[in-house]
């Protein structure tokens, strides 16, 4: 399973190398697309997303856990071999309004938390689709309590191995991803506020994995590939093939478990190469409009 991520990558690259039906437009080849409702705006849901409203300060810790809440390895069993992660239904630690899952969603915005398709532990065999809570307003931060330790812990471990046939994280990883759900607050910033998507977002998710307390740990190195496969779907096409290139090489690099010292200037490097090469990315809404007709 932890091979996905890498075969994400191949398999991209042969998309992406593949003609386009209009000869110039790059291929589109995001997971995310897989479970957006077919009514919704795909340039907006692609380029757009809600302000993850977070208190300050925030965290190492709390950095560390937005990487793994957006790590679809973490989940485990099927929702792994989907593509899905905790983000995919709560975009930046909020809703999703245009969430769409043949068979697990009833209307947009819901999901059957009970279905067996992720688990049987928790299945009732009724179809019973409830809305994706905001995890940063008030109703979603009192569904279950944060402030006394350990309860919101235990209630993430339960949900990765009941609801998802996941395997119990480490405590650490546990730690992290409760940190960053804590820091999750629409008293931090206006409800409906909005924050263009972009490679410097990955970027940073990325740097938090390498203040993990083991980053060659499964669980962050992983969520660091992740990453770099959602960096590799917006830079389609020849015009980027060595940004891919060294996509994957530094994927491979993670996979081997023994990142080098100076990973840190590998990733400066590769800013500035996403930056050089952003206006003709999937990052883009133009680009990104013609990719989609």
């Amino acid at each position: 399973m932890r091979g996905r991520v890498i075969a994400i990558l191949l398999a991209a690259v042969a998309a992406c190398q593949a003609p386009s039906a209009t000869g110039s437009a790059p291929a589109v080849n995001i997971d995310a697309l897989r479970w957006l409702d077919p009514s919704a705006d795909p340039v907006a849901h692609l380029t757009v997303q809600p302000a993850t409203c977070q208190t300050a300060p925030v965290s190492p810790s709390a950095q560390r856990g937005a990487l793994l809440f957006s790590s679809p390895l973490l989940l485990g069993g099927q929702a792994a071999k989907a593509g899905l992660s905790c983000a995919s239904c709560h975009r930046n630690g909020r809703g999703n309004s245009a969430f769409l899952f043949m068979g697990i969603s009833g209307a947009p915005g819901t999901a059957d938390v009970t279905h067996g398709l992720f688990s049987t532990v928790r299945a009732d065999e009724t179809f019973n689709p409830v809305p994706i809570p905001d995890l940063a307003t008030a109703e979603g931060r009192t569904r279950v309590d944060r402030e006394q330790a350990g309860v919101l812990e235990t209630f993430l471990t339960a949900q990765i191995v009941e609801e998802f046939s996941g395997t119990a994280p480490e405590s650490v990883v546990i730690d992290d991803l409760a940190a960053y759900i804590r820091t999750l607050d629409t008293a931090a910033c206006a409800p409906n506020t909005i924050e263009a998507q972009s490679w410097r977002a990955e970027l940073s998710l990325l740097r938090a994995g390498l203040i993990a307390p083991d980053v060659r740990s499964g669980s962050y190195k992983d969520a660091m590939r992740a990453a770099l496969g959602r960096l590799y779907e917006r830079y389609p096409g020849q015009q980027h093939a060595d940004l891919r290139t060294d996509l994957i090489q530094l994927s491979r690099v993670l996979a081997d478990g023994n990142p080098p010292e100076d990973i840190g200037q590998t990733l400066d490097q590769l800013a500035e190469q996403l930056a050089g090469a952003e206006a003709g990315s999937l990052y883009s809404p133009e680009v990104l409009s013609r990719a989609l007709r």
